[in-house]
C-alpha cells in the first residue's frame, strides 16, 4: 500500500485484485466510482483501490481497473502531483483528482505493462515493459524509447535507473542503454 498526505487528508492506494469482482454483490468493499483503462471492462487484469481519509474516517473511494500485464502497488507505482495522484495500473497510467477522486484522464502508455512512474523536471517518466515514456501532466506523450527487448531484469541489477540527468536501462537480454531526458541515446 502507498500512503500520501495532502493537507489534512490521507490518501491510500492499494491492491484490490483478490477482493473485488465487477458486478458482484459479494464484494467486501463498495466503490463510489470505478474507472477503466482501455479494454479493462472486458479483460480486467489489475485492480487498485484509492481511499481518501479524513480524521481516520474514509470519506471517498474509487477503483481503477487496467488491462494488459498485471501490476501491483509498490513505492514507485504511484506519485502525488499537486492536486492529483498518478497511478500505474496494467498498461495504463491513471490521473485522479485528490479532492473528489474523480478521473482526470487515463492513457495507455505501454503495450504490456507500466511498472513505475517518476517526476522529472515538470513531467513524468514511466518505466514500461516495452517502452520508456515521458509524459506531461495531462498524459500527453512527449517521447517514447524502446529497446531490443523488454525492460526487465532476471538478475539483481535494476532494469531502470533514474539519475540526475539521464536514465540507465537494461533489457532482459542484457543490452544496456543510457538515454537523456529528451529520450535520446547518449
Amino acid at each position: 500500500m502507498n500512503k500520501y498526505f495532502y493537507n489534512n487528508l490521507t490518501i491510500e492506494v492499494f491492491n484490490d485484485s483478490t477482493f473485488f469482482s465487477l458486478n458482484s454483490n459479494d464484494n467486501l468493499k463498495v466503490y463510489e466510482n470505478i474507472y477503466f483503462g482501455e479494454d479493462a471492462e472486458e479483460y480486467p487484469t489489475s485492480k487498485h483501490g484509492i481511499k481518501l481519509i479524513d480524521n481516520d474516517k474514509e470519506i471517498k473511494n474509487c477503483l481503477i481497473i487496467g488491462s494488459g500485464g498485471a501490476t501491483t502497488i509498490h513505492p514507485n507505482s504511484s506519485i502525488l502531483d499537486n492536486d492529483n495522484i498518478l497511478i500505474c495500473c496494467s498498461d495504463s497510467v491513471f490521473s485522479i483528482s485528490i479532492v473528489d477522486l474523480k478521473l482526470n484522464w487515463v492513457k495507455k502508455l505501454d503495450m504490456a505493462t507500466c511498472f513505475q512512474i517518476f517526476k522529472i523536471e515538470n513531467d513524468f517518466v514511466i518505466h514500461g515493459e516495452l517502452e520508456i515514456t515521458r509524459i506531461d501532466s495531462f498524459g500527453n506523450i512527449i517521447w517514447q524509447f524502446g529497446g531490443a527487448d523488454i525492460f526487465v531484469s532476471m538478475d539483481e541489477e535494476d532494469a531502470f535507473q533514474l539519475n540526475n540527468d539521464n536514465i540507465i536501462l537494461k533489457d532482459i537480454i542484457g543490452t544496456g542503454y543510457i538515454i537523456d531526458f529528451g529520450g535520446r541515446i547518449l
